[in-house]
């Protein structure tokens, strides 16, 4: 790892960051995990692809659907195959790099914030070389970008292309400094002329330098390319490419319940159905586009069609289909979850393109929840808490029959140093006052900390201890932070690519205001029927306590009304987040701190029974 100027960096990270990154009392922060990659990286590979080396023409441009690159082309597994993090993707599918390692968490985490590191690489298999020579004119080029939808990379990392010489030497032929400007996707050319990569050993990688913490330093690759008789003008790929996912058949949810959806179908279906597409060469395309709609669990078709677009040269255009027979649709069961999949496909239209982005599939979801994000995440987004003071979101949801709220699914946003001490509560509310409106709180639950699942969706299901009964109507889940330092920076996480209305408020102190960053937050309310078991019901915390003296010097007390089981213990997490101590209550309750050293620390009692909220205090 590469050490830096800790004072200068610090202050220019921080300038940055605030620069932009924040939206008054809003900011964003870059993910500290992927759980599209943890879980991929607990799989056994269903397909294992046995390496083989590589011959031109050499083509890659990600169409794979697994996190993971295709180990027949490439020796690592460290960036993220996806088509969610790039902005004006050339093709469906991008390679990401980041901060994240193959296992989708951060690399050394044992170091501290603002620490640049040498992060993802993207190494291809080997290349026989040897039967070509210099007048052979091979160029490798490729597409890429900085940022896109995630987090930008800083001036001071890169991303850089190596090649490997005959000497067993990488040798840099290319890099590019970090920038925060928004750009889409550019084009590199690399000539290979040097004779020491004319072996049958030749390979090439792309290595990015990360700064751990405020910047995961983002890139996106795409749409690599090597061969022969090309020049430096070869710039064109004479493609036609899907792109970015098909939009989902509703017009402002991305998923809801099916009788929800049944009260009025025509109030939550989209006006049509569309797919994007890029013509990436130089020839006017009039082509058709193929849609097919079905119902998942049944197989029964809900509607094909054809129709006829123009694309104009290195121009997008949209595939925009009516929306077949969604709305007369009926499942055995009404509360059953529901999945329609839409599939696109349209001919080739050059010669020799690629084949495998001519077609893209959508699925939407009709389950027992509501939702505005489509299911992964790009950034984790938090409330800039004033000292001391409280915090709220309000994310608006509305019901169309009377129902019950269950619960809430959330995906938090794991972090360095964990959160999971952080208390937070849940509330139902029928409205808040912002623009006239009055807060109404229609249930609370208290006592709250952040939990994960490793999962895809990495949803946690926080169950109500009561079901909430609302009658159909606009309604409010709100995430409160209590004051006093024990709930800041908790942050959720952040579908980036979901533009237009996020229906989200927050309130730092006193008064809502509307949020003004994009993106959804990964936050559904959960309604219908009870919820499955095996998933951890939130307790209201039963032990009611203080400590005393507060600060404390050498000895920490603690006063109850309560009994306290004798098999309870206690727990004491410093201010970065690391348990610094777990240790059964003695009966006098006296718990000696003098080996702590000074400084801010958590405090709180569990057990299989009975457990506490967090209580902060002061060792001085």
């Amino acid at each position: 790892m590469i050490k830096m100027n800790r004072l200068s960096r610090l202050l220019l990270i921080l300038f940055v960051f605030l620069s932009q990154h924040s939206r008054a009392q809003e900011m964003i922060l870059p993910l500290k995990e992927n759980q599209v990659v943890k879980t991929r990286s607990m799989q056994r590979n269903p397909t294992a692809q046995k390496p083989t080396g590589l011959t031109l023409p050499f083509f890659e441009d990600f169409t794979d659907n697994d996190p993971y690159p295709n180990q027949s082309r490439w020796t690592d597994k460290q960036v993220y195959i996806n088509n969610t993090m790039g902005r004006g993707i050339i093709s469906r599918g991008v390679a990401t790099f980041d901060a994240l390692n193959e296992k989708g968490v951060v690399y050394y985490d044992s170091v501290g914030a603002f620490t640049t590191i040498f992060a993802d690489s993207l190494t291809s298999q080997t290349f026989d070389m040897s039967g070509f020579q210099p007048s052979d004119s091979i160029y490798l080029s490729f597409f890429y970008q900085c940022g896109g939808y995630g987090f930008y990379a800083k001036p001071w990392d890169s991303l850089t292309l190596f090649f490997l010489g005959s000497n067993g030497l990488w040798k840099e032929v290319w890099s590019l400094k970090g920038d925060t400007a928004q750009v889409g996707f550019q084009q590199a050319m690399i000539p290979i002329t040097d004779t020491a990569y004319f072996n049958d050993n030749f390979r090439f990688r792309w290595v990015n330098l990360a700064t751990i913490g405020i910047s995961n330093s983002n890139w996106n690759i795409d749409y690599i390319r090597m061969d022969k008789n090309r020049n430096r003008f070869d710039t064109v790929l004479h493609d036609l490419a899907f792109t970015a996912d098909p939009e989902f058949l509703l017009n402002d949810f991305t998923s809801m319940p099916f009788r929800h959806f049944k009260t009025n179908p025509a109030n939550f279906l989209a006006s049509n159905t569309i797919a994007h597409l890029q013509n990436n060469g130089p020839n006017n395309l009039a082509f058709t586009v193929h849609y097919d709609s079905k119902d998942v669990a049944s197989g029964s078709g809900l509607g094909s069609s054809n129709t006829n677009i123009t694309i104009s040269p290195f121009n997008t255009g949209t595939a925009t289909m009516s929306v077949y027979n969604a709305a007369t649709f009926n499942p055995p069961n009404p509360n059953d979850r529901v999945v329609f999949e839409q599939k696109f496909n349209c001919a080739a239209q050059y010669p020799n393109e690629s084949l495998d982005n001519d077609t893209i599939i959508r699925q939407q979801v009709f389950d027992n929840y509501f939702a505005y994000d489509d299911g992964t995440a790009e950034l984790s987004y938090f409330l800039n808490l004033a000292v001391n003071a409280p915090g709220a979101t309000a994310i608006e949801y509305a019901l169309y029959q009377p129902d019950t709220i269950r619960g809430v699914a959330i995906r938090f946003a794991t972090t360095l140093p964990s959160q999971s001490y952080k208390n937070f509560s849940l509330a139902v509310m029928r409205d808040i006052a912002f623009n006239g409106g009055t807060d109404q709180t229609v249930y609370q639950e208290n006592f709250l900390t952040p939990a994960y699942i490793d999962t895809i969706n990495a949803f946690y299901i926080y169950n109500f201890s009561q079901p909430v009964i609302m009658n159909p109507g606009v309604f409010y889940i709100s995430i409160i932070q209590p004051a006093g330092g024990i709930s800041d920076s908790l942050q959720i996480a952040l579908d980036a690519n979901r533009v237009g209305g996020n229906h989200r408020y927050f309130k730092v102190g006193v008064s809502w205001e509307s949020s003004q960053l994009e993106g959804a937050l990964m936050v559904r309310p959960m309604v219908g029927a009870a919820l499955v078991l095996g998933v951890k019901d939130p307790k209201e915390a039963n032990i009611d306590f203080q400590l005393y003296p507060n600060p404390a010097g050498q000895y920490l007390n603690i006063r109850t009304e309560a009994a306290i089981s004798n098999k309870a213990r206690y727990e004491i997490v410093n201010a970065i987040g690391r348990k610094y101590r777990e240790d059964k209550l003695d009966t006098q309750h006296n718990i000696d701190i003098r080996e702590l050293p000074a400084g801010i620390y958590f405090f709180r009692i569990i057990n299989d029974e009975q457990f506490s909220g967090v209580r902060k205090f002061v060792k001085y």
